[in-house]
């Protein structure tokens, strides 16, 4: 039982991470024994997946309301029954240093997935993912910003030009196959929300869980696609030891809220192609590199001026003996310039185990990116963060944010913006 509960947590490379920025690595402990479906390398990446790591050593205040029974409930259910469902309700809001306005939002997001096909060399299964994003109050994320006077966001859930923002974004069937000890294949169909398979990393493009700055958080390889990046489409992935190819075309002008069938007719799609290695460095020193292009093909939406382009990312992370981690992007737009930079370098760096605490993360970010308007310098900024868990299901973050950018024009913006939020994680 032990080694077919193991095999059921390999989800999470297997189609190109599972659950996305919204992840969190399995239980460690079960690492080690490989059936034909596990990957013997990059376990912390390829154990994302339905399976929840809790209940957590020591959480500040103790259990709270969700306790280890809970938890284990949870699990059996995934492991018995291929039932798993999860999700969390946040509460956000920031201030900013130019006229002392504040922004605030939250979002609530659920996950469900369920296996009904289950084999010793395969799986199928659904997959349902629904968010919403509510602004508290008139001042949107965008609107927060321009009198900030950024050109980027220092909050990448942002329901600007709506103060609300509902979607069906993962709605698809997925089936993988083993075809031996760490190698096989895969694919998805459906309702598809591209930044969660594409340029998914554990430290970065994942406001949710640590960095808020957009430049920090927003999906890597995907941000300059803008509103593009959830529609109808196909993915399919193959792998072979610590390598992998995953290869996505899906509708590029979709409304984003619901499959969009009429909108798929018109064959104006985005393309995506990541090629990836995997890898752990005897002991917890496990690393990833990526590679990943995209190209859109459509002639409305976003700058329609522009029309069709391309975008290319490289991002790698690695982790220091599980104590210290390090996390990078390079991403750059040609043709289409529809989001605000035209290309973007960041580095985060991670204090795994803070003040002894190992359910709590802290990090030092930095970024720089040229914007897509080019009477706008270089806009360059930092953000510094904590991550404290309160129980098993809340925690708070605390956090900073510095901003800097000159223009051609002589004006020139330095902006500090404080970050507090909020998060009940079920």
């Amino acid at each position: 039982m032990a080694t077919r509960i193991r095999g059921l947590l390999n989800l999470g490379l297997i189609l190109s991470l599972l659950w996305g920025p919204h992840a969190v690595a399995a239980d460690a402990e079960g690492a080690d024994a490989s059936p034909s479906g596990m990957r013997s390398s990059g376990r912390w990446l390829g154990e994302r997946g339905p399976f929840d790591p809790r209940p957590l050593p020591g959480p500040l205040l103790g259990d709270g309301f969700l306790d280890a029974d809970y938890f284990d409930a949870k699990n059996r259910l995934w492991v018995e029954q291929g039932i798993n469902y999860g999700g969390y309700v946040s509460a956000n809001v920031q201030w900013g240093s130019e006229s002392s306005p504040s922004h605030s939002m939250s979002e609530s997001v659920l996950l469900m997935s369920w296996e009904p096909v289950r084999r010793n060399n395969g799986a199928g299964r659904l997959v349902f993912g629904f968010a919403h994003d509510h602004t508290l109050g008139r001042e949107t994320t965008r609107k927060f910003a321009d009198r900030q006077g950024l050109v980027e966001t220092p909050n990448d859930l942002d329901t600007d030009p709506d103060e609300t923002f509902t979607t069906l974004g993962l709605l698809h069937w997925e089936q993988e196959q083993w075809t031996g000890p760490d190698r096989g294949w895969g694919y998805r169909a459906g309702q598809i929300y591209a930044p969660a398979y594409f340029g998914a990393a554990r430290y970065l493009d994942d406001d949710r869980r640590y960095f808020m700055a957009r430049p920090l958080a927003a999906a890597a390889g995907a941000q300059w696609v803008g509103s593009n990046d959830i529609g109808l489409g196909a993915n399919g992935i193959v792998w072979k030891g610590p390598w992998y190819l995953s290869v996505a075309a899906i509708d590029g002008k979709a409304d984003r809220k619901s499959p969009d069938f009429k909108s798929l007719a018109d064959g104006q799609l985005l393309y995506l192609a990541e090629f990836g290695l995997e890898r752990d460095f005897d002991g917890p020193n496990e690393a990833a590199l990526r590679f990943t292009v995209s190209h859109l093909d459509v002639d409305d939406g976003d700058n329609p001026g522009a029309g069709p382009g391309q975008s290319a990312m490289i991002s790698a992370e690695k982790r220091f003996n599980g104590r210290w981690a390090l996390a990078g992007r390079w991403s750059r737009s040609f043709g289409r310039l529809s989001s605000d930079y035209r290309d973007l370098h960041s580095l985060g760096a991670l204090w795994l185990v803070p003040l002894a605490r190992e359910d709590d993360i802290a990090g030092f970010g930095l970024f720089s990116g040229e914007p897509s308007d080019g009477t706008r310098g270089r806009e360059s900024g930092g953000e510094l963060f904590y991550h404290l868990k309160l129980t098993q299901a809340v925690g708070v973050m605390f956090d900073f944010q510095y901003w800097s950018r000159d223009d051609d024009s002589g004006d020139r913006v330095r902006t500090r913006i404080w970050g507090l939020r909020a998060e009940f994680d079920f």
